[in-house]
């Protein structure tokens, strides 16, 4: 039996969701889509995914699903586990030093550019 509940949502929050809901017509309507929401807020939150500590890490689909696929084969309990063991090894490899060597090398040899550029400029003066 279902319950009728009665809420009250901002105008702006209510564009965001018709807006969402005109994209994905797999929900037949707003209360499906917040009933949907709601079960799905209680599962990320159960499951630690919600967490307001650690990092958002944002993929492209094809390579998240080739990392889903390696835990769907059971190799790794879920993705924070796999990424973990990833980052772990990159790590302990020195491949991660050398990237962050690479890009703050980079970095530094921009600033030194952009100093000597405006050394230059203070002395035409």
């Amino acid at each position: 039996m279902d319950t009728r509940v009665t809420l009250r949502i901002d105008n702006l929050v209510l564009e965001e969701i018709d807006d969402f809901l005109s994209r994905h017509p797999e929900y037949d309507s707003r209360s499906a889509f917040i009933r949907h929401a709601v079960v799905e807020y209680i599962r990320l939150i159960q499951t630690g995914a919600l967490k307001k500590t650690g990092v958002r890490i944002e993929m492209q689909d094809r390579l998240m699903d080739m990392l889903q696929q390696y835990v769907e084969y059971g190799y790794f309990q879920d993705i924070e586990d796999l990424m973990t063991y990833v980052f772990r090894r990159i790590a302990e490899e020195g491949i991660l030093a050398k990237i962050l060597k690479g890009y703050t090398s980079s970095l530094n040899a921009l600033r030194i550019d952009e100093e000597s550029d405006e050394a230059r400029n203070y002395l035409k003066r």
